[in-house]
């Protein structure tokens, strides 16, 4: 049983001429609900976050008007990840914050089928997020499928898609007040920096497609900050291992001189702009960061394709989220080494404008396959938020001095703050 804590008690006291001053049944409610519902390792990671100089915003935050879909890891996520008792700082709130999206999500009904992406914006907003205006860093959903037969399960389930995790729902979806909570067997592991990204073995995690080929043609041309920290909110087609091998045979890319070969990297980059798999139509025309046009097709089979001069490259793996933006793994290294430089200028500053306009989180794209966002309703909690005998939050201390603990939860937050 987490026992009262006064720090929620001097919250709630200065909130209070902004809220009901109900707040406190609403996280016993809340407590309840986690419990009773076998997540109560999700309710000892609130507890701690709000301990924190960050945790407290993001909890309040949940006792308002707004809703929010919260994707709650099981009792088993938090125990095999060893965060059952996770370190009482910034990072926590920051893991936590990328859990919770503003918007009702029905996981039966809302979420993309396999094959295709349900993009939601979640809490996230770290420093380390650099993208576009208020943009918060997002979670990729599909329907879950069936391990051996690859077919859709039609039972609510859903994949969390990362660069080389999913995590898959491992219970009924159910509500409290206005919470939509879909239970979840990992623990979501925060977006890298777009080249740690790339580092990363097992990327693609269906198929043995690696991108560390792209991390070298980067470095050689000169890119790295360039792409890396001067970027903020692009969005990178990036051909996987094998694209530079057929290169390699089929072209004289070589003897390209260094501008050239920058030239060829940039007309795989968007610059400006964070384009997600369910805002590309078939037709859409964009400019590369070196101011070559790119077309985005589908052919009548559905397959996806970007088109950059006389190439045309295959998507074979759609929406990695990184810290500055998205990445989709190509078939084909598109060997265009033009440029347009005040085109490129252009295109960037009028996709950076119309970026800033989009601030909001409660936007979710590609909801049931299409664009619009929906609202539905969710099985509903036992716990009525009425019980009042048990306390909203813990006192209990952890040991900041735990470098096992601190560690792990860098390793789930991707890394940036390293």
């Amino acid at each position: 049983m987490i026992k009262t804590l006064s720090l929620f008690s001097l919250l709630l006291a200065v909130s209070v001429l902004a809220r009901p001053p109900n707040a406190t049944v609403y996280f016993n409610g809340l407590e309840a609900s986690l419990i009773d519902n076998g997540l109560s390792g999700l309710w000892n990671a609130i507890a701690v976050a709000n301990s924190t100089e960050t945790g407290p915003d993001l909890i309040n935050k949940l006792y308002s008007d707004n809703k929010f879909t919260i994707y709650a890891p099981n009792n088993a996520a938090w125990q095999g990840s060893g965060l059952s008792q996770p370190p009482a700082n910034g990072d926590l709130a920051s893991l936590l914050s990328y859990h919770i999206v503003q918007a009702t999500l029905n996981s039966s009904t809302d979420i993309a089928p396999i094959r295709h992406h349900t993009i939601a914006f979640t809490e996230l907003r770290s420093p380390t997020v650099d993208l576009p205006g208020d943009q918060t860093q997002v979670i990729v959903l599909e329907t879950a499928v069936n391990a051996t037969t690859g077919q859709e399960v039609n039972d609510g389930s859903v994949l969390i898609r990362g660069d080389n995790w999913n995590a898959t729902s491992s219970g009924d979806q159910f509500t409290y007040e206005n919470l939509f909570i879909q239970p979840m067997d990992k623990i979501l592991t925060v977006p890298s920096p777009f080249l740690k990204t790339l580092s990363q073995s097992g990327l693609a995690i269906t198929a043995n497609l690696g991108a560390t080929s792209a991390i070298s043609a980067i470095s050689s041309s000169g890119l790295n900050n360039t792409l890396s920290q001067n970027c903020h909110g692009c969005t990178f087609f990036i051909p996987v291992n094998k694209a530079f091998e057929s290169a390699a045979q089929s072209t004289n890319i070589t003897s390209l001189d260094d501008s050239s070969r920058s030239n060829v990297i940039l007309n795989h980059v968007l610059n400006g702009s964070v384009v997600y798999s369910p805002d590309l139509n078939s037709g859409n025309a964009y400019i590369t960061s070196a101011g070559m046009p790119l077309i985005f097709l589908i052919d009548e089979q559905g397959k996806k394709f970007i088109s950059v001069g006389q190439y045309r490259a295959s998507i074979v793996r759609s929406d990695i989220p990184i810290s500055n933006g998205v990445v989709h793994l190509i078939d084909t290294l598109m060997v265009v080494p033009q440029n347009n430089h005040q085109r490129a200028d252009d295109a960037a500053s009028s996709a950076a404008s119309a970026a800033v306009s989009r601030t909001t989180t409660t936007n979710v794209i590609g909801v049931g396959g299409t664009s619009p966002t929906t609202t539905s309703t969710a099985t509903t909690s036992s716990a009525t938020g009425s019980r009042t005998q048990s306390s909203a939050f813990s006192n209990k201390q952890i040991d900041l001095g735990s470098t096992i603990k601190v560690s792990i939860i860098s390793v789930i937050l991707g890394g940036l703050w390293v």
